[in-house]
């Protein structure tokens, strides 16, 4: 699990003695947002997201006008961020910078032990500079790291500020620790700067990339909100879906990933739910979610993540589609998990029936299925088509497209 930067500062760079500079997060500029921003002469505002290479997108910003920092904050709390939604902002004091370092811990597969990496040319062109320029330290006993070795690698590398030698091993150590300690997989800081403060010179993390082990011993979704593949914090739904799969590893139907569109797919299969879903973008259907059920899941399974899927607000439509299946069995699936799913919501007056259906489906037991899943549709009063591998997947899309245009006047994207 990879951190936020706030998460980052508050929970691990505190505890650990980690120097870092004065900053207060928010969603939105609140009192002590403006408090913060009026004792100082200037601020560093940052989104919070978890892709890299926010200065370069313009999602880190140095502000010296006062009056514009209520604003710039609240556009970099909301921005969109390389494709990802900003959950908030840091305000940071701005820093005196007289020289950037690059530090991180991560593990050496070639070594099989952690890494310390270093290099006096840190900041947002470290990738680009010389690789004689960087150097590693392997960490041979992983429990601890001593002041007086990391001084001697320094040395060793021809570090070239002796009044920083002292501190910069104690921060190194510091680093290390909170590295082994939190079970991280990387600890970056980049840039770890040196900072004028009065008349002396200071180290202080200017940035925070920690990713976290998910096997570690205290799961780091215990610790912090979850968040899934799509560089953001998961919804509601999506960690209801993943617990669907927990301690029961009877077939796959946990997997689900919402977004942002009107159209359910409940697909099957891995190539089946690939297929499926690149169809109906193409066709211009907007997708509300994607999902990859499969490994004959029980009726309880299926039943659970069919009304994650239709809980999901202004769904117009539901695709129902896989490939042939091989051991899926669609009686279990469709005629019992998701038809019980249907009968049950219509019972507890929060199924919509406005929605169309399209469902495109085959293979063990899928006759009895169908038919199970047609009469549910009768019961309930559900609009829409039931085929079997008569209808060929990817005309199941066009098939839903067509409906949806006739009957509620949808208007597909248009895909160039």
């Amino acid at each position: 699990m990879k951190l936020y930067e706030h998460e980052a500062l508050e929970s691990i760079y505190k505890k650990f003695q980690i120097p870092a500079p004065k900053f207060v997060f928010a969603t939105e500029p609140t009192e002590k947002v403006r408090e913060f921003i009026e004792k100082q002469p200037a601020v560093v505002i940052k989104s919070m997201v978890l892709v890299g290479k926010r200065g370069k997108a313009g999602a880190v910003k140095v502000v010296t006008d006062k009056s514009k920092a209520v604003e710039v904050f609240k556009d970099l709390a909301t921005r969109d961020v390389y494709g990802e939604k900003s959950v908030g902002a840091i305000v940071c004091e701005k820093l005196d910078i007289q020289k950037e370092y690059y530090l991180s811990v991560t593990y050496s597969t070639k070594d099989r032990a952690p890494a310390i990496t270093f290099s006096e040319h840190g900041g947002m062109e470290v990738e680009e500079i010389d690789h004689k320029l960087i150097h590693t330290y392997i960490v041979g006993d992983v429990r601890s790291v001593y002041p007086y070795q990391i001084r001697k690698f320094l040395v060793g590398i021809g570090f070239s500020d002796p009044e920083m030698l002292r501190p910069l091993s104690e921060v190194i150590v510091n680093v290390y620790k909170a590295f082994w300690e939190t079970e991280c997989r990387l600890l970056e800081i980049n840039p770890l700067v040196v900072a004028k403060v009065g008349d002396k010179k200071k180290l202080v993390a200017a940035d925070a990339v920690v990713l976290l082990d998910d096997d570690a011993a205290v799961p780091p979704s215990v610790r912090f909100s979850a968040r899934g593949d799509m560089g953001r914090p998961l919804s509601q739904r999506e960690q209801d879906a993943i617990l669907i799969d927990q301690g029961d590893h009877r077939g796959k139907a946990g997997s689900y990933v919402e977004l942002d569109g009107d159209v359910a797919l409940m697909t099957f299969g891995g190539g089946g739910s690939t297929v499926t879903a690149e169809t109906a973008i193409e066709a211009g259907l907007r997708v509300a979610n994607l999902t990859d059920i499969g490994g004959n899941p029980p009726a309880e399974k299926m039943y659970k993540i069919a009304r994650i899927i239709l809980s999901k607000p202004g769904l117009k439509a539901v695709l129902v589609c896989g490939g042939t299946a091989s051991n899926t069995r669609i009686d279990v699936t469709l005629g019992e998990g998701l038809a019980k799913a249907l009968d049950d919501m219509n019972a507890e007056g929060v199924l919509n029936k406005d929605l169309i259906w399209v469902v495109r489906r085959s293979g063990p037991e899928y006759v009895k299925g169908l038919k199970m899943l047609h009469e549910c549709f009768v019961r309930n009063g559900i609009k829409g088509d039931i085929y079997d591998s008569q209808l060929p997947i990817t005309e199941a899309p066009l098939r839903l497209k067509e409906l949806l245009i006739k009957h509620v006047n949808y208007q597909p994207e248009q895909i160039v």
